[in-house]
């Protein structure tokens, strides 16, 4: 037992960061909080109380993370823009990268005062952060969502009962397009997307967290690409007339603005992640 029934809560504090600042490094204050958090069910550590700690539940969520265990896949929980979202083995844990897309296009949408009824579509949707962040702020905005694992389908459920967002919300089980009905697709204002786009050979060099992750929802292929081409072909075959919100990786841009020139796809804008890499690409679409 790494942490006794008669230890402060600095005292814990003081143990966590010893064990985490060799795994999460920076991140080790920050999980330090969210774990003693967790453990006394409250979301502000600064008003716990030492009987209010859970000391034999932080033992097996710090046994677990000194082995490699990622907290999310843990404590079943990730923060991400504004609240804290359901995750799990089956799940891609949301990433602060990825909120570069709801932060763009709620700057597209309040830039349209006059735009009303907004419907979207998350695509790749995993546990629905991007979708609920986006409609939480956009009062009457609707989205569907699509994925193809029915345990993440599953987990984005929860997120959307969590959040009380069912009104406005519908769950498509779908391999992209294939069962999503083309008369709600023409009629979707946005699609945000964050697909797999590791390529195959990086996918095996990844890190010993991310592996955690499944790899359905990381692997893009050779080249890291699949799932834009499939995408991005069938949209032009539809005509979809719509934007998408793609995220992306610096390691597959070349190939893939070389793709969407080879396809007259038009870029309406790129944009970077706090690390200034390429993150964020909004596209339009032929319609001739």
């Amino acid at each position: 037992m790494l942490i006794n029934n008669y230890l402060s809560k600095l005292d814990i504090k003081k143990i966590l960061l010893e064990n985490l600042n060799s795994i999460t490094g920076s991140q080790a204050e920050q999980e330090s909080q969210i774990i003693i958090s967790y453990s006394s069910k409250s979301e502000n550590n600064l008003d716990i109380n030492n009987d209010e700690v859970d000391k034999e539940l932080i033992n097996k969520i710090l046994n677990e993370r000194v082995k490699g265990k990622p907290l999310a896949k843990i404590i079943n929980e990730k923060g991400f823009w504004k609240k804290i979202f359901y995750t799990d083995d089956f799940t891609l844990d949301p990433r602060a990268d990825s909120e570069i897309l709801v932060e763009q296009l709620l700057i597209d949408c309040k830039k349209n005062k006059n735009v009303q009824n907004l419907k979207l579509l998350d695509l790749c949707c995993g546990t629905g952060c991007l979708g609920i962040s986006i409609i939480d702020e956009l009062d009457s905005a609707f989205c569907d969502f699509i994925d193809v694992s029915e345990h993440a389908l599953n987990a984005c459920k929860k997120n959307i009962i969590k959040f009380k967002q069912q009104q406005k919300t519908k769950i498509f089980h779908s391999n992209l397009f294939e069962n999503y009905p083309i008369n709600r697709l023409k009629c979707i204002d946005f699609i945000v997307c964050n697909p797999p786009y590791i390529p195959t050979k990086n996918y095996l060099n990844i890190n010993k967290e991310t592996f955690y992750d499944p790899r359905i929802s990381l692997d893009g292929g050779k080249l890291g690409m699949d799932y834009y081409v499939k995408i991005i072909n069938f949209l032009i075959s539809v005509k979809f007339k719509g934007a998408v919100y793609f995220e992306i990786d610096p390691i597959i841009t070349k190939n893939m603005y070389k793709f969407l020139l080879e396809k007259g796809v038009k870029i309406v804008y790129k944009k970077t992640d706090y690390l200034n890499l390429d993150r964020l690409i909004k596209l339009k679409f032929p319609t001739i």
